[in-house]
């Protein structure tokens, strides 16, 4: 039988055609994971340029972090904050009323520490708005890490009145030396009147 040089040439490409399917399917998980390598090497690339960049500006990285030790106040090693943060909070607030506050555990970070307060307040827009401002105005020393703000109900309550709760971190450096002992967590009035200091 004589096989025409037209199906001898469909012959050959019926089996480049089968032979290369075979091969891809051979293949294919060796393929995802090129591709998967691919997209990692990719990554860790970006990675690697980031990490460069954050060297590079270590210096300049150290310098800010200089200038941000010398903005935080300085209380004894040894020494309870939680009085002296709560009369710097009375300092701001600007009208607002606190009803309870409550400090949480010092943390410590290296030289650097931290208290956090949090405080359930009662007042006016107005008066939100200018304690807001004085934190602002405080730098790295505070920051606001959550605020609620619901209108007051009740009966007797002015119209416009706003109460709620406010978490202020609190950042500062303590002297080389000593320990501190832990701290009393709970700083309540329940007469409207600020607390300043704790029980």
């Amino acid at each position: 039988m004589k096989i025409a040089p037209r199906e001898l040439n469909l012959i050959g490409l019926t089996v480049a055609v089968v032979a290369l399917a075979l091969t891809y399917l051979a293949l294919e998980d060796k393929f995802a994971e090129w591709a998967e390598f691919n997209e990692r090497r990719a990554e860790l690339m970006e990675r690697r340029e980031t990490a460069q960049q954050l060297l590079d500006s270590r210096e300049a990285v150290e310098v800010r972090l200089a200038a941000f030790r010398d903005t935080l106040p300085v209380f004894a090693a040894g020494k309870q904050t939680e009085a002296e943060l709560l009369l710097t909070l009375e300092k701001s607030l600007n009208g607002l009323v606190l009803t309870r506050s409550e400090a949480e555990a010092e943390r410590a970070a290296g030289d650097l520490y931290e208290t956090a307060i949090t405080s359930h307040w009662e007042g006016d827009l107005e008066a939100l708005v200018g304690f807001l401002v004085a934190q602002q105005a405080q730098g790295a020393v505070s920051d606001i890490r959550q605020l609620t703000v619901q209108p007051a109900t009740g009966r007797n309550e002015p119209v416009g009145r706003l109460r709620g709760t406010f978490t202020i971190d609190y950042a500062y450096r303590r002297e080389a030396g000593g320990t501190v002992p832990p701290p009393d967590l709970s700083v309540a009035d329940n007469d409207g009147t600020t607390p300043t200091e704790t029980p």
